[in-house]
């Protein structure tokens, strides 16, 4: 795997200026590429290249958890934060609308097969027809969002070379597994899931709130 700005300097990013050279999407972008299951970002503030993940946390309904619950969950986010602080992870919190479209899917194929059954029940097949009716309506009308945290982690690329990011992705993916697994270790006793964002999804977090 090629990157195009390993062909420039080591010491800062190379931009294309001139009117007989081309630009690419590179230049005007904090995301130069991918390796492997990581984005290549340059930090411009830094005058740095490193290598970036998120994880997905969902988020805990505090108002839904006693007063011992809550102040339980507050000291182990406090220990988590101290056991991982050499990290430096970057928590952004966002509202994420919720869908019921899945849902409505599949209780749409429910009622067709069962329309196509053999010598179905009319008033049954009514009775479902009309779920199906109040659920597409509840799912234009809704506004409904959860809370969706975001962990990012990075590791500062510190050779611009293919050996150099390998050593990079290692340091993170270490990094990666650390803090999942302290996430997983209180997060999870509230049945919240901790999970490692595809490189996709990382992109469009990335251009959205970064």
């Amino acid at each position: 795997m090629v990157f195009d700005f390993l062909k420039g300097p080591t010491g800062e990013k190379t931009l294309r200026t001139t009117k007989n050279q081309q630009r690419y999407f590179e230049d005007d972008s904090r995301i130069q590429g991918v390796y492997k299951d990581a984005l290549v970002v340059y930090q411009v503030e830094k005058k740095q290249f490193c290598l970036i993940q998120l994880l997905r946390v969902d988020g805990v309904n505090m108002d839904s958890l006693s007063v011992h619950e809550q102040a339980g969950l507050n000291e182990d986010f406090g220990t988590f934060l101290s056991q991982n602080i050499l990290y430096e992870p970057q928590i952004t919190s966002l509202n994420s609308p919720i869908t019921i479209q899945p849902f409505l899917d599949q209780w749409e194929k429910s009622v067709e097969n069962y329309r196509k059954a053999s010598n179905p029940n009319e008033a049954l097949l009514q009775l479902k027809a009309s779920y199906l009716v109040e659920y597409q309506k509840l799912q234009k009308t809704m506004e409904t969002s959860k809370k969706q945290h975001y962990v990012t982690l990075s590791e500062k690329i510190v050779q611009l070379s293919l050996e150099g990011i390998e050593i990079a992705y290692e340091s993170l993916r270490d990094k990666v597994r650390g803090v999942r697994s302290g996430l997983q270790g209180f997060m999870g006793k509230f049945d919240c899931q901790v999970t490692i964002c595809t490189i996709q999804e990382t992109r469009n977090i990335f251009h959205k709130y970064f």
